[in-house]
């Protein structure tokens, strides 16, 4: 590639006759483009799609500049991604479209996608909850990212280069992929010096932790074991413990729902209502990591589970 803008001109031309433009690439308090906020964006694959032509690819220092951009600029001035989450994620998904086109695999490509990595991660814990938040499409995005990490750290191994960062990325990967032997075949093939570091062994740990569940599956997941040990409380205590960096917590903030439903399921069993002998709510809430009652009855609510608050 040899484009130095952030957005190639003959996309910013075509984009600017289809009118296609975003809120974040207008002047600010105007509806005019401005062509140093437009940022390329992701175009998918198709059949029959001519390759691009050396001038719609960014160079490596264009795709991390505008990765500063994004993240300096944009996310900045929109922290609690309220405004800027789809536009940040479309564009982060473009610059690793442009690395995987370039078959770039240095340095560069690793960083980038290390801070697109720890992006959807925030964007999963400041966004949970949210109506208008599409969860599945960014844990999406975070494991093809993850996944090409893993690919390119396996690169730099071999060439003999050394990559800072791996075992904090590797436990990334093993927490976005609780309940899934995919995980556990990814660490044994890990070299000793990573897989023994502190935060893969957390990471294993919460892997370990989830499983011993009798969580209600669907298609994509493994079945359950009818006497599972259910050991939900050490889990979210280990979510919570100093050993649990604070974006791990925040991935594995991704599994408290299908945790805390087998551990209702599980508890509805062993204690069966007796008038007099209602299970105390605030044990309740501490015990499955909830931070109010209100989130307790909202959860139970969904089950036809009643409380006497």
């Amino acid at each position: 590639g040899t484009c130095t803008l952030m957005c190639p001109e003959f996309e910013l031309a075509e984009r600017e006759l289809k009118n296609n433009i975003s809120p974040q690439e207008f002047r600010a308090g105007t509806r005019q483009v401005d062509p140093q906020r437009t940022v390329k964006t992701f175009h998918r694959s198709a059949a029959g799609n001519e390759e691009p032509l050396p001038e719609d690819l960014r160079t490596p220092e264009t795709l991390l500049r505008t990765l500063d951009y994004l993240v300096n600029e944009v996310i900045g001035a929109d922290p609690e991604l309220q405004n800027c989450h789809g536009f940040v994620r479309d564009r982060t998904r473009s610059i690793r479209q442009d690395f995987t086109i370039q078959n770039i695999r240095d340095a560069s490509t690793v960083a980038a996608c290390e801070r697109i990595a720890r992006f959807h991660i925030l964007s999963l814990h400041v966004l949970c909850g949210n109506k208008d938040f599409a969860e599945q499409q960014d844990m999406e995005q975070l494991r093809n990212t993850l996944k090409t990490l893993i690919e390119l750290y396996d690169d730099h191994r071999r060439a003999g280069t050394h990559c800072p960062n791996e075992p904090e990325f590797y436990a990334y990967y093993i927490v976005a992929h609780l309940r899934d032997s995919d995980a556990k075949r990814v660490a044994e093939r890990l070299p000793r010096h990573i897989f023994t570091s502190p935060v893969v062994q957390q990471a294993l740990k919460l892997h370990m932790l989830s499983e011993s569940s009798n969580i209600v599956t669907t298609r994509c997941d493994p079945g359950s074991l009818f006497a599972a040990q259910n050991l939900f409380t050490q889990f979210f205590r280990a979510v919570a413990s100093a050993r649990t960096p604070p974006l791990m917590a925040c991935l594995a903030e991704y599994r408290f729902p299908s945790i805390r439903r087998a551990a209702l399921k599980a508890m509805c069993e062993a204690f069966p209502y007796q008038e007099g002998k209602e299970y105390p709510l605030e044990e309740f809430a501490a015990m499955l990591a909830f931070d109010s009652a209100e989130e307790v009855a909202e959860f139970c609510a969904l089950f036809n589970v009643a409380l006497n608050q």
